[in-house]
């Protein structure tokens, strides 16, 4: 019984989701990431450019949702390489993730966590967006699942990329 109150508690907390769009979120700090090729990212160091961070596993439901209206959006910004989408496997399962990605023909490279994730922009709960402007700073927030293949969405990343 109590896990079951756990379990409806967790969903409670997914559903009802934590979203912001404000900009005074804070700034990224350093943030180390390693994709799939073993190459090592600074989040931070990616400043001037627009940066799409989503943390997800394979064992989370609303994570698998979200992939495919990731992917579409990382294809329509495929040619600003100014754009850049980060689909973070929390369970750092590489080999699985990439069969994941490449079996559903997503198209988005795998990285995983090279260091401490800042609370700002990770706390826990998944799946979870991040969007960090050209500035460094974050400007959106959201734990949960979500579609990002809006309208309102695909204008906000068009506004950032500005």
């Amino acid at each position: 019984m109590k896990n079951s109150v756990i379990f409806f508690l967790l969903l409670l907390c997914s559903v009802a989701s934590a979203q912001s769009t404000d900009t005074s979120l804070g700034m990224v700090s350093s943030f180390l990431v390693k994709s799939e090729y073993g190459k090592t990212v600074d989040v931070a160091a990616l400043k001037g450019k627009v940066v799409f961070i989503n943390f997800w596993a394979l064992t989370c439901a609303p994570c698998l949702a979200e992939m495919p209206p990731i992917g579409r959006l990382r294809d329509h910004f495929k040619d600003d390489t100014n754009f850049v989408v980060l689909p973070i496997d929390v369970d750092n399962d590489v080999p699985h993730s990439t069969k994941y990605m490449r079996d559903k023909q997503l198209g988005l490279t795998v990285y995983t966590v090279a260091g401490v994730v800042p609370k700002t922009l990770f706390r826990g709960m998944l799946p979870c967006t991040v969007v960090i402007d050209k500035n460094g700073r974050i400007v959106y927030f959201h734990e949960g699942g979500s579609d990002y293949d809006t309208k309102e969405f695909a204008d906000m990343m068009e506004g950032l990329r500005k």
